[in-house]
């Protein structure tokens, strides 16, 4: 009887098409804590933007003592609490009505229970590294995301060895954000604004006026950390209750005096999707903030002189792209940023050996938003760069846009199955993977990555058979369904390949973090198996061959096309 139900147990298992979050792969435990704090107890970096809330939240991934058996406390759920409205608020921001979403979020819920292999308000562990601070990177999320939906990317390096900030972003971009209540005002929802994809002034004002609230977030988190790491009281509203007695635990101590924030240029800034986008602006926004023109009136930043991150914000400062989306520099009010190159390319800088962009196959093959990314990671050129962004459209009674259907080697690829017909290029032999070095090793590991030769860049990458949405948690917890109608495969490999490649930029940029030397997932000709070196010198030599290409990417294609609506999987996030 035992037997059969074991059996009957894991066959019902495998046609659940929710998955769970396996282990992390680096050599460290992580912990986790979540942070909401009054904007009023910080110093303000710029003056607040409209639509700015009174609360700053992010949730911190770190490297952490690993707890005792005896040791229980309360399971880190991936779906935020309350659960039930933020289950419903994902289903009408895919398109859900009212009254759908309310009894979608009634129904028996396996999301609920889901749980991140991270370990609650854990102590943090001390750090190996030659300055005795752990290495910190800023995560920015997507639209569609939160501080919840990028858990597994961001944990998993934090298991490699950095303190991992993942914000809450406030802008309307998420399905629900709650601001819990402050002195000043009392707790409420943040509601998402729908905005176009077609680019147009309504597009171009809309995201510009969420990237005003994002830019000044980061920054204001900044400060934050600042006060954090000095060790002086701010009040958390979150109340990081440990077990289920609900006794409230005071978190923030524990990171007094741990965090590389204070030498310029040694954070790590990322984003996926708009939050790649964020940080692209972001960083030049602070670091050209004195060469704002005069007729620029509606920046997206404009930092104090004495703000933190004027001080953080240097050529030499990562900046790891994940899968950007390109829009959002088009705006006319920001032609300025997007007529200036990367910080990395300033006098003196790395010129971009420090600036990753890993893509998806789909926005691989999405060649307007890649020929716009190529320009804005490559070094600074005299032709013209590409004038517009591409449309993001898909034919009627399509999933998926014709650029997000991936390639199939097979020859039964005929029919509609969601591929594109064009074969794949063909897998090099796969060399072995170096272990991660243990934790009492990594100072010894961290001292001959950082003599090592860097890698030249600017890199860029993109693993096969991988959508947009594989950078976030939904490839790993719903692998069945993005292989059946995404195409997306190996969702935990496509992640690892990813961090990797993150980790290994900023250890060649002279940040101390865990793990072997692993410069070979930088090369362009590693062989590292469905891991594709995309050249970022672009095609455009000349001017003539850069009014061509602003053509093409300002072209309508003379078919019929439907565009995507606001919360597609295959583009959102």
């Amino acid at each position: 009887m035992a037997s059969l139900f074991s059996s009957l147990s894991s066959s019902l298992s495998s046609l659940n098409p929710v998955n769970s979050f396996p282990d992390y792969h680096g050599s460290y435990a992580v912990g986790t804590v979540d942070v909401e704090i009054p904007i009023s107890d910080l110093p303000s970096p710029s003056e607040a933007p409209e639509g700015a809330v009174e609360t700053v939240a992010f949730r911190i991934f770190y490297p952490c003592e690993r707890p005792g058996t005896h040791e229980r406390s309360r399971p880190v759920r991936w779906v935020a609490k309350p659960q039930k409205e933020t289950i419903s608020a994902f289903a009408r921001f895919l398109g859900a009505k009212d009254r759908m979403a309310s009894a979608i979020s009634l129904l028996p819920q396996h999301l609920y229970w889901i749980k991140l292999p991270a370990h609650r308000n854990a102590e943090i562990l001390t750090p190996p590294t030659s300055t005795g601070r752990w290495p910190v990177t800023v995560f920015s999320h997507g639209l569609a995301g939160s501080r919840n939906t990028y858990s597994y990317i961001c944990g998993d390096l934090a298991s490699h060895g950095m303190v991992v900030i993942a914000l809450d972003h406030r802008d309307g971009s998420s399905p629900m954000q709650h601001v819990r209540g402050t002195a000043a005002a009392p707790a409420r929802s943040i509601s998402p604004v729908k905005i176009t994809h077609e680019p147009g002034p309504e597009a171009y004002e809309g995201r510009d006026k969420q990237l005003r609230i994002r830019l000044w977030e980061v920054s204001v988190a900044f400060e934050a950390l600042m006060k954090i790491d000095a060790g002086e009281t701010l009040e958390n509203l979150d109340d990081n209750t440990s077990s289920s007695s609900g006794v409230r635990s005071e978190v923030l101590k524990r990171f007094e005096g741990v965090l590389d924030i204070h030498r310029p240029g040694k954070v790590s800034w990322a984003g996926h999707s708009f939050g790649a986008a964020t940080i692209v602006q972001l960083l030049k926004s602070v670091h050209y903030y004195q060469e704002k023109p005069a007729e620029v009136t509606k920046p997206l930043l404009v930092p104090n002189s004495d703000a933190a991150i004027v001080q953080q914000v240097m050529p030499e400062s990562p900046a790891l792209l994940l899968d950007m989306w390109c829009l959002p520099f088009r705006s006319p009010e920001q032609t300025w940023l997007y007529e200036r190159p990367l910080p990395s390319y300033s006098h003196g800088g790395p010129k971009g050996d420090n600036v990753l962009s890993v893509l998806s196959e789909s926005f691989h093959r999405w060649t307007a938003n890649r020929d716009v990314t190529r320009h804005i990671i490559a070094a600074p050129m005299t032709s013209r760069r590409p004038s517009l962004v591409p449309q993001l459209s898909r034919e009627k009674g399509k999933l998926l846009p014709n650029w997000a259907r991936l390639r199939d080697d097979s020859p039964s690829s005929a029919q509609d199955s969601g591929y594109a017909s064009e074969r794949s290029p063909s897998p090099r032999p796969v060399p072995s993977r170096k272990k991660s070095s243990s934790p009492s090793h990594m100072a010894d590991k961290v001292e001959a990555a950082t003599t090592h030769q860097r890698t030249l860049g600017p890199h860029m990458f993109y693993p096969l058979r991988s959508q947009h949405f594989n950078q976030s948690d939904f490839g790993i917890l719903f692998p069945w369904l993005t292989r059946r109608f995404a195409k997306a495969e190996e969702p935990e490999r496509i992640i690892d390949l990813n961090v990797r490649a993150m980790v290994q930029v900023a250890r060649e940029a002279g940040i101390e973090v865990g793990g072997s030397d692993d410069s070979e997932i930088l090369r362009k000709d590693s062989g590292i198996r469905w891991w594709i070196s995309v050249p970022v010198a672009d095609e455009v030599g000349s001017l003539a061959a850069g009014e061509g290409v602003a053509r093409r990417l300002s072209a309508r294609s003379q078919a019929p096309i439907d565009v995507a609506r606001d919360g597609e999987t295959s583009v959102e996030m």
